[in-house]
């Protein structure tokens, strides 16, 4: 399990035996470690306002930093798709990071959503963001350097968690609440 420790950073736990889990490993980023996201040997870090940072976990003891990238506001949510990360920035919106060359990550794309991004789900061709009080936002991300908006849902309360699974969205609400959404 890898787990995202605010201040602690990153945590690796090995969970093989769930009724005794034990740490194999840590990284302490440079700043609060938000949301994590793992491929492959990697993780990617939501590290607040040091914005996203590239972990090679390849070896869950001794994890080690190869790369990192500004996002310019502050890195919240993250998901990882392909060669792609995608950071949910808090004022910054969405930014899409190309992480074919983990040591050099560089930013492809970015969407404005005009709310506070928190959280961020993937899901195929679609980005689905948690943007506080600007609700649900879906972003069409098929052409990473261009993403658009298709799509939003809106209640009272600020939406600050998103998950995807089939054609719904789950988003937790600031108030305890959670919603089931299709997005089919």
């Amino acid at each position: 399990a890898y787990v995202a420790e605010g201040l602690a950073g990153l945590r690796i736990i090995d969970i093989s035996t769930p009724s005794e889990p034990n740490e194999l490993g840590f990284y302490d980023t440079e700043g609060k470690a938000y949301s994590v996201a793992v491929s492959d040997d990697y993780a990617f870090v939501a590290d607040g306002s040091d914005g996203m940072r590239v972990i090679d976990v390849s070896n869950p003891s001794v994890p080690e930093e190869v790369g990192a990238y500004d996002t310019g506001g502050e890195a919240r949510g993250i998901a990882v798709n392909g060669n792609y990360v995608y950071v949910a920035d808090l004022t910054g919106g969405l930014r899409v990071i190309d992480v074919s060359t983990p040591s050099d990550p560089q930013e492809v794309g970015s969407y404005d959503t005009n709310g506070n991004a928190v959280d961020i789900a993937v899901s195929g061709n679609y980005a689905y963001i948690a943007d506080g009080t600007a609700g649900l936002r879906i972003i069409d991300v098929s052409t990473p350097s261009d993403p658009q908006e298709v799509g939003y849902y809106t209640r009272s309360w600020a939406f600050l968690y998103v998950a995807v699974s089939g054609n719904h969205a789950f988003v937790t609400e600031q108030n305890g609440l959670l919603r089931k959404i299709d997005v089919s």
